[in-house]
């Protein structure tokens, strides 16, 4: 009998025990590898751009999977309030050690990050040799990328305490000061060097949220196989773009 493609929901936990849940795509056929889609700060596992390149890589025949972190916008367990890209990245690793001994698992391994999750993306690949290829969706950079607007909105919410932060379904979130604080450690500019996989970095022409164009064109220059692609008129969720998106990776995948 033909298995046809399927989709369940899953729960990882993570080092503290929280609950991770998660979806799993699995294609017809056997598959040609998997891909691991990381959402962004105020993100979710089954956001539009992350459950349309699911959608689309499922068909295509791979194994897709994506979670949501222990103090996401739908955690069970932790508090968005919470967060920190550390803790994020912490998910990140415990998620891909209970992927990878998936029996459902199989090699290459691509990496697609949206936003922060994009960062976790890259700081993931820079780590560990099993990622074959990586994909950045508007990724953050580091606090420098954007100084202007995000140094003076990171100094007034350290003062205030918090900043409010919109998630699933417009719904707005508080944000607790210690991210920003946190954050400022991060960079991925220099993370670039240690990452030699072919890479992908897609820019939103109106994304005016975490970086523009113009430094991810500097991020995909840092890498050892880095290209850069924008997507015209797209604000930083690549709403309604979500096709355009997916052909976009696909023009890559099967070129580079």
């Amino acid at each position: 009998m033909m298995r046809v493609m399927d989709t369940q929901e899953l729960t990882l936990m993570n080092r503290d025990g929280k609950r991770m849940p998660a979806i799993l795509r699995t294609p017809a056929g056997d598959a040609k590898g998997t891909v691991v889609l990381l959402h962004g700060l105020g993100g979710w596992k089954d956001q539009a751009i992350l459950k349309s390149l699911a959608g689309y890589f499922q068909a295509q025949g791979y194994v897709t999977f994506s979670f949501d972190d222990s103090n996401g916008v739908l955690s069970p367990d932790g508090r968005f309030f919470d967060s920190t890209q550390t803790k994020y990245e912490r998910d990140v690793e415990d998620a891909m050690e209970q992927v990878v001994q998936a029996p459902w698992y199989g090699a290459p391994l691509m990496l697609i990050g949206h936003s922060m999750g994009g960062l976790a993306a890259l700081d993931y690949a820079a780590a560990h040799p099993d990622v074959a290829r990586l994909v950045m969706l508007a990724p953050a950079i580091s606090w420098r990328s954007m100084w202007y607007s995000q140094l003076p909105l990171a100094l007034f919410s350290i003062i205030r305490g918090h900043e409010t932060v919109l998630g699933i379904d417009g719904r707005r979130f508080v944000l607790g000061a210690g991210w920003w604080k946190d954050f400022f450690t991060y960079d991925a500019l220099r993370t670039a060097r240690y990452v030699s996989i072919p890479t992908l970095v897609i820019s939103a022409e109106k994304d005016y949220t975490v970086a523009k164009p113009r430094e991810h064109r500097q991020l995909a220059k840092r890498l050892a196989r880095g290209d850069h692609s924008t997507i015209s008129w797209a604000d930083h969720d690549f709403d309604g773009h979500e096709d355009e998106v997916a052909a976009t990776i696909s023009q890559w995948h099967t070129s580079s």
